[in-house]
């Protein structure tokens, strides 16, 4: 997605090399599990906390609930321009801030940005602050009802300070808080939208009413509302005004124009020629100071819920100076937001019984007791699992291998956990999931406490952890033969005119990447995996890398075969050869006219074969001649009677044309008639389909496969398609889909240094070989539906070739039966997969979940953030594989959407309520902006502005994407760089700001945009300092943004500017765990201006295709809320 050569939008998913920390010796198992982890970790550094997060307006404290009438009694605000004055009965609470008691504001304060201090008086200007009511002692806080250990942490800290007013935008005179009587519940409302009510009879107030009985005269940011503004019967306010060059009308693709490579067009596809408009700026043309259609015309967007402040109260709630940032508890509560996790990286999740929400999390953390409850809400029922973390890799986590024998259930075969319940004086457990009594092995017996608890309880991570392992015995392994193999690691080129400066690269850094290569975590003694090279082009290349590099071709494409059995080398001990090897590697084919056509399928063919009848790979020789038991009888072991595991590493840059159909297995063709042009025309339209599926003939389906379970190696693909090229993304990226590594990586030019830094972090990220995974879950609920990278055999059952700490899957699960009321929700993951020491292991996740029987339970422990990835997940997979349209899959997306909020308008709000206010959950206020974002994501929308590859390659990222990257797909990161105001050393600080052009102000330096693809710098033209930071950014020869060579990379200077710059992006990756291409933007220059606008997901976006009649094409976030509203009163009504 290069804004550079933006016909084509092609998108880059890169991922860094991570931290690598020295491997920790291990523990003593004299103590409990979770005393000897945080003893180890932080032994020196325990009293360091993490730097304090940004200060929030708003102080958060424990109240309780009651709930009314099956209402949900959360503490939310009522935040509505028609009724602006307070509620007469809180005169009377007010006294209690005074008087010292808890004050608790609403949620809706994060949009007021108020703060208590006083006890009367009007609403203040933006430098002063009002008072908020005081809830009854009996009310009940929106946030979760915290545990013990909770409450214990969150109690003691103050309040923190409200934010400074330089740091927070809009204008807080317009966000009042409607308050109601104690026995009345809050819900957070937007504004009263104005749109006429379907009842006849009633007509919605005037939005602004309020505001003008409050303040006697409107802002002037807003026009002096008449008596009849939108009376129209369920019509719209007028549309948006023109900002910033912005054009109403859709603006054409230019499908004649193929730009040079490397020639700045925008994401529309409009030429550099192309007149001044939303596909271009005029350099006088500034979105700065621009008042969007909100505020001039309907709303205010800073009243709407924000997820940039929703992020910020979440880092506010959960700041402590302990190392311990949140322990998880039994049953699960609802944990901090990702965003939180993964900015405290100096603490840790601690173990407090169920698995760290790293590893599993729910949708929901009450589960209804029947289905009828998830049917009328719609909210899905699921949980993402992902089984490793790259924590692990910095010892951050540590997941404990239990040194007891494996202890199962006899009848669902569900793995010891902490919840079983043993009886009989310990001699019998009965399964937590499906309540069966079981045995207890004698040499597993223990005796139990007065509580009903194993003296040894703390001593075995399967009773008091929600995650561990265990060592795998024979019948876990492939004919028996246990720990055969080391894993193997093959490196295919392709040998091309295109792909020499690829073969270039790999010849001069792999032998330092395998030199580094590290060892399994939890066996620091075990050796590496195996390494071996192949190229090929119109034929196939294997190198004898021992034998002083022997080349051995194959020809015969119709069936490959593996040449050699000394093909895999062991570093250990060859390292000298490795080196030598890949010195005179270029040397071979500097001279040599390469091919222009190449193969691809072939190629993991023969590299399958070459390990299956590999000899080197043998972790003990002497297992070859091993007696085993087959089933059949005792046989002689071989090589075929076990199976090699690993990945193939493919650096490919040529649609594999060569050959003719008949003799060239894999072989693909062009997918146009003239030129890339002609696919163009299609994205975006019904035919889309037609390009975006994989080929009919299945091979590369049925290879996928074919890797999983016959050779258990996976496929990585690191692809470098020419300018405006086409791979065949769709078909090819079925081989990664179906192995379970899911890894697809895309580079154009310049691509060096992000390519090595995904290489080094997907080599090193690797953790497990030749995976099953099983879900077990209690009685009454079953798995459903899986949606990810893997290849299922039977419904039970995912397979995956080879995972690493990115791969996650979402499991949406189905009632069979009703839950019992007073018993946990028991959930387990069993993954059991191959090491990188070739050990056989099963790692264990469990998770137990409160049951509940009201749907305001239901929406108060709602994850938004698991959520809204299971929806795009489920919007995206039929869409790729051509089963719905893509005004088919909006409408399922908004849909559901609709069903969410109007069950718990339904069911939840309180009696009474206007039908002009618009009532969100707590816990889902900001799903509907995360919807907005989806609806305008490339995965979906993409248009003729998008190349088709890269459209695949982003269903692809969203289909297996975890909630840290699929969070900025769908709302893009923007960040706002300034000197502080009060430093004297002209230190820069960077905030995060609203994902909206109307944010954009000329007083900033500049913005940094991450929308998990790349980075965008965009450069402002009319900022006071300037010339200090272009100074020192750039060098001191930059003192204007025309004088910014965009074309090169960022210079990594000495100045504080350059490294301040740096390490914000450095940040990013880490948290995506990705590497980033950085593009340069200058206000009013770059034609490449429009596509940073277009990544302003709050704002409309506009249409370079035939939409049709849907009235879902590029709506702005508030004008979604309206369509919300408007939809939600039709179904109430």
């Amino acid at each position: 997605m290069d804004p550079q050569v933006r016909q084509t939008n092609p998108m880059m998913m890169n991922y860094p090399q991570p931290q690598w920390t020295q491997h920790q010796q291990p523990i003593s198992p004299n103590q409990p599990y979770y005393q000897q982890y945080q003893q180890q970790q932080f032994t020196d550094n325990s009293t360091s906390g993490p730097p304090p997060p940004p200060q929030i307006n708003e102080m958060v404290s424990k109240s309780q609930s009651s709930d009314q009438d099956g209402a949900l009694t959360n503490q939310m605000s009522n935040l509505s321009l028609n009724n602006r004055q307070p509620s007469q009965q809180n005169d009377s609470l007010k006294s209690n801030f005074q008087n010292g008691q808890n004050v608790t504001l609403s949620s809706s304060s994060s949009y007021a940005n108020q703060y208590p201090t006083s006890n009367s008086g009007p609403l203040y200007s933006n430098s002063q602050i009002q008072q908020q009511p005081t809830l009854a002692p009996n009310s009940f806080n929106y946030n979760n009802q915290p545990s013990q250990q909770q409450e214990f942490r969150q109690q003691p800290p103050p309040p923190p300070p409200p934010i400074p007013a330089a740091n927070v935008s809009g204008n807080w005179n317009q966000n009042p808080i409607k308050t109601t009587n104690q026995q009345q519940q809050q819900q957070p409302v937007v504004p009263s939208l104005p749109l006429a009510s379907t009842t006849t009879g009633y007509q919605s107030n005037n939005a602004y009413d309020g505001q003008q009985q409050q303040n006697g005269n409107l802002p002037p940011n807003y026009p002096q509302p008449s008596q009849n503004m939108y009376q129209q019967q369920n019509s719209y306010p007028p549309p948006p005004p023109q900002m910033g060059g912005q054009q109403q009308s859709m603006t054409p693709v230019n499908h004649q124009y193929s730009s040079p490579y490397g020639m700045p067009t925008n994401r529309y596809g409009t030429t550099p020629s192309s007149p001044t408009g939303y596909g271009s700026m005029s350099p006088n043309t500034s979105p700065f100071n621009q008042q969007p259609q909100q505020a001039q015309n309907k709303l205010d967007p800073d009243a709407m819920p924000s997820v940039v402040q929703v992020i910020l109260e979440d880092k506010v709630k959960y700041e402590t100076n302990s190392p311990v940032l949140f322990t998880t508890t039994v049953p699960a509560s609802v944990p901090p937001l990702v965003t939180t996790i993964m900015e405290n990286e100096n603490q840790i999740i601690q173990d407090g019984g169920c698995a760290s929400p790293l590893f599993m999390r729910p949708t929901i953390y009450q589960v209804p007791i029947s289905d009828d409850i998830i049917k009328t809400t719609d909210i899905p029922f699921g949980v993402l699992i992902k089984p490793f973390d790259d924590q692990e890799v910095d010892r951050k986590i540590y997941v404990p291998i239990s040194p007891s024998e494996i202890v199962r259930c006899n009848r669902c075969k569900a793995y010891m956990n902490p919840y079983n319940r043993f009886i009989d004086g310990g001699r019998r457990f009965q399964c937590s999931l499906c309540h069966h009594v079981t045995e207890v092995p004698q040499t597993y017996f223990a005796n139990l406490d007065h509580n009903g608890h194993r003296l040894d309880r703390q001593q075995r991570p399967e009773l008091c952890l929600g995650s561990y392992e265990f060592l795998a015995t024979e019948e876990y392994c492939h004919n028996g033969v246990q720990n055969n193999r080391r894993p193997h690691l093959i490196f295919a080129c392709e040998l091309t005119e295109a792909s020499k400066p690829i073969l270039n690269i790999l010849a001069a850094n792999l032998v330092e990447i395998i030199k580094n290569f590290p060892h399994d975590l939890g066996y620091p003694e075990s050796m590496p995996p195996m390494f071996g090279f192949i190229t090929y082009n119109s034929k196939i290349q294997i190198y004898d890398i021992v034998n002083n590099g022997h080349a051995h071709v194959i020809c015969d494409l119709t069936t490959p075969f593996a040449p050699l059995n000394t093909f895999l080398v062991d570093p250990l001990i060859h390292m000298d050869k490795i080196e030598k090897f890949f010195e005179r590697l270029p040397q071979l084919y500097d001279n040599e006219q390469m091919d222009m056509q190449t193969i691809l399928g072939p190629v993991i063919e023969a590299a399958l074969m070459s390990t299956q009848v590999d000899v080197n790979n043998w972790i003990n020789k002497n297992i070859v001649n091993k007696v085993v038991n087959t089933g059949s009888g005792d046989q002689q072991s071989s090589p075929n009677d076990t199976i090699p595991c690993g990945k193939i590493y493919l650096f490919h840059s040529t649609l594999p044309t060569y050959g003719s159909d008949s003799d060239t297995p894999g072989r693909l063709k062009q997918k146009w008639t003239n030129t890339v042009d002609e696919l163009r025309k299609l994205m975006g339209s019904d035919k889309e389909k037609t390009i975006l599926s994989p080929l009919t003939n299945k091979y590369y389906i049925e290879l996928g496969q074919k890797c999983v379970t016959d050779y258990a190696t996976g496929v990585e693909l690191f692809l470098f398609p020419p300018p405006n090229g086409f791979l065949d993304v769709a078909t090819l990226g079925e081989l990664v889909r179906l192995s379970g590594t899911g890894s697809i990586y895309k580079f154009y030019n310049d691509f060096s240094d992000t390519f090595l830094k995904d290489l080094k972090y997907s080599l090193y990220s690797s953790f497990a070989f030749e995976c099953v995974l099983k879900i077990r879950t209690s009685t009454g609920i079953r798995p459903n539906d899986y949606y990810g990278y893997f290849y299922s055999r039977s419904p039970s059952d995912v397979e995956c070739a080879a995972i690493n700490t990115t791969t996650n899957i979402a499991v949406e699960f189905k009632y069979d039966d009703k839950l019992t009321e007073d018993e946990h929700v028991v959930i387990q993951s069993a993954i059991l997969y191959t090491s990188l020491s070739g050990q056989r292991r099963v790692r264990i996740h469990n998770i137990a979940l409160a049951s509940c029987t009201q749907i305001s339970d239901l929406y108060r422990n709602a994850c938004c953030d698991s959520i809204i990835n299971i929806l795009a997940r489920m919007a995206v997979n039929p869409l790729r594989n051509g089963d719905k349209t893509i005004q088919q899959t909006k409408e399922a997306i908004v849909g559901r959407v609709i069903n969410i909020l109007t069950a718990y308008r339904k069911h939840c709000s309180q009696p009474g309520t206007s039908l002009g206010q618009l009532i969100l959950p707590e816990a889902l206020k900001i799903l509907p902006m995360y919807i907005c974002g989806l609806l305008k994501c490339d995965a979906i929308d993409g248009g003729p502005e998008t190349n088709p590859d890269d459209k695949a390659y982003a269903q692809l990222k969203m289909l297996g994407s975890f909630i840290s990257l699929s969070q900025v797909f769908l709302y893009p990161k923007l960040y706002k760089i300034e000197y502080e105001s009060e430093s004297e050393t002209d230190t820069l600080k960077y905030s995060q700001i609203r994902c909206s052009a109307y944010k954009l102000t000329s007083a900033a330096l500049s913005y940094v945009l991450e929308n998990g693809f790349y980075v965008m710098i965009y450069i402002t033209t009319n900022g006071c300092n300037n010339v200090k930071f272009l100074n020192g950014v750039f060098g001191p020869n930059v003192d204007s943004a025309t004088k910014i060579k965009t074309e090169l990379p960022l210079p990594n200077l000495l100045t504080g500017e350059s490294q301040f710059m740096h390490r914000l992006i450095k940040k990013m990756e880490t948290e995506r765990k990705c590497s980033y291409k950085i593009f340069i933007i200058r206000q009013g220059i770059d034609k490449t201006e429009s596509v940073f606008r277009s990544f302003l997901y709050e704002d409309q976006k506009i249409i370079t295709r035939q939409a049709g009649d849907s009235k879902l094409e590029g709506l702005s976030y508030v004008d979604l809320l309206c369509h919300l509203h408007k939809e939600i009163r039709a179904q109430l009504n």
